[in-house]
């Protein structure tokens, strides 16, 4: 749920690059500088692959891109204490931590271990990351404790994320806000927990159902986008994938990989560019959303 370790590893002697969590922004194949929970210094190949994942030769570079520009509107309308729900390594606190007076990251237990199985051997130094363990079906905290709740990449890995809203908008002041982003169009990922895609109007209903109050939805990308990004997963598992691992990311073959990685870059770019010629939302990457609980803050 909810994010520079890499979660999908080759085998043990491998030099084959991983493609998975670790290339995909926070939350799988769409968020953040990929998915982490505990940071170190690397040696020089992990970050060379690190710099990697910062470009087009990214295969989530396209999503991770649009993934960042929608936290940082997001961050706009962000205030007072924030609950961070399945994002506990935060992988955009830089837009939100300067906005907020409290920042409080909560992760589910099950996902991390399904994103990194050796978490537990490592466990006291989480304790400097995650904040909270828990269930956001039933959220450990008081009501009306928070300014804001953010949600990125989250709902699509709850089975029933109506429930996660409701809590959500229990624990908010009134006044306050929930942000989230949702997939709309995205390859299956951080299985076994892939439940869902989202329309905008499903989005309204939503918040409507948890008494919660739409005040902006707007599209991540648009139809090049998400062209762009479906042909470059094509590529990639047809042309680059070693191996599919448990979670559905897929390990690049170290003997392709210098070939394919170029040809994914390449479209990615030239998508980069037809985006600029097409206002067509009828497919997207995902949504960006704010939505409001009713009342005056006290």
């Amino acid at each position: 749920m909810s994010s520079e370790s890499t979660l999908s590893r080759p085998p043990r002697g491998s030099d084959a690059p991983p493609v998975g969590p670790g290339d995909a922004p926070r939350g799988g194949p769409q968020g953040g500088e990929g998915v982490q929970l505990i940071r170190h210094r690397a040696g020089w190949k992990k970050r060379l692959n690190a710099w990697r994942k910062r470009t087009p030769l990214n295969p989530y570079w396209t999503e991770r891109r649009h993934l960042r520009a929608g936290a940082r509107r997001l961050a706009e309308s962000a205030s007072g204490v924030l609950l961070d729900i399945g994002g506990a390594e935060r992988p955009y606190g830089e837009y939100f931590t300067p906005r907020v007076s409290r920042y409080v990251g909560l992760e589910y237990p099950p996902m991390a271990d399904n994103l990194v199985p050796e978490l537990w051997g490592f466990l006291p130094r989480v304790r400097h990351v995650v904040d909270v363990w828990g269930d956001g079906n039933a959220l450990p905290f008081a009501t009306g404790c928070a300014d804001c709740v953010l949600l990125s990449e989250v709902l699509e890995h709850v089975p029933h994320p109506e429930n996660l809203l409701r809590e959500a908008a229990r624990v908010l002041r009134p006044g306050g806000r929930v942000l989230l982003t949702v997939p709309f169009m995205a390859p299956l990922h951080q299985l076994p927990y892939d439940y869902y895609r989202f329309t905008d109007e499903g989005l309204r209903k939503m918040f409507e159902a948890a008494g919660l109050e739409a005040e902006w939805i707007a599209p991540r990308g648009n139809a090049a986008s998400a062209a762009g990004s479906m042909l470059t997963q094509f590529v990639l598992r047809t042309l680059g994938a070693r191996q599919v691992n448990h979670d559905g990311s897929v390990t690049l073959s170290r003997w392709r990989a210098p070939l394919v990685l170029p040809l994914l870059a390449l479209v990615q770019a030239v998508f980069a560019v037809l985006e600029r010629l097409t206002d067509d939302t009828s497919s997207c990457l995902g949504w960006s959303a704010v939505a409001a609980k009713p009342g005056r803050r006290p």
